[in-house]
């Protein structure tokens, strides 16, 4: 089966005039540019192959972008967002991680004071249900809700009565 030259629709003055902007534009991002410039260089006669090469670009994504042009017009070229994958966990695990980190651990029959991500992390999988819950999982949560660990501070001091006067040199 052979493929048959890709011919892009007459364009109406409205279309043009906002893919001219979009070219002419500081801000657009440049995979909009370059989409942009593939319907432009079609719409001046190229065929599909130069459209794409002169736009940086395969031709089959070339193809594919146009379709999506003639389809949805210039709003198809900004793409559409992805929707990744589903959380795992939903708000109710959420609002436990933060009701456990925001709450003290004496409070909960536990024998210390503060919280460590590796304490807290070891106190949540021990929860019903939530067995399987990764560190990097209760840092995210803790981080969306504005909370974070920080890094403990230790310091030694010296039992020596010259300890000041070793400490800086003369």
């Amino acid at each position: 089966m052979a493929n048959k030259p890709f011919i892009l629709r007459p364009l109406f003055a409205d279309e043009l005039l906002e893919l001219q902007g979009l070219l002419r534009a500081e801000k657009t991002q440049s995979a909009v540019y370059r989409r942009c410039r593939l319907i432009w260089e079609l719409a001046a006669g190229c065929n599909l192959t130069e459209a794409s090469e002169l736009a940086g670009m395969h031709y089959t994504n070339g193809r594919i972008w146009v379709v999506r042009f003639e389809d949805e017009g210039a709003a198809g070229l900004m793409g559409h967002p992805r929707t990744g994958r589903p959380p795992v966990y939903g708000d109710r695990v959420q609002t436990r991680i933060i009701r456990a980190a925001t709450s003290r651990p004496v409070d909960l029959g536990l024998p210390f004071t503060t919280w460590s991500m590796a304490k807290l992390e070891e106190y949540l999988q021990g929860q019903r249900g939530m067995e399987t819950l990764s560190r990097e999982t209760i840092r995210r949560v803790l981080k969306q809700h504005g909370l974070r660990f920080l890094t403990g501070q230790t310091w030694c001091e010296s039992k020596d009565p010259d300890f000041e006067a070793k400490k800086t040199p003369s």
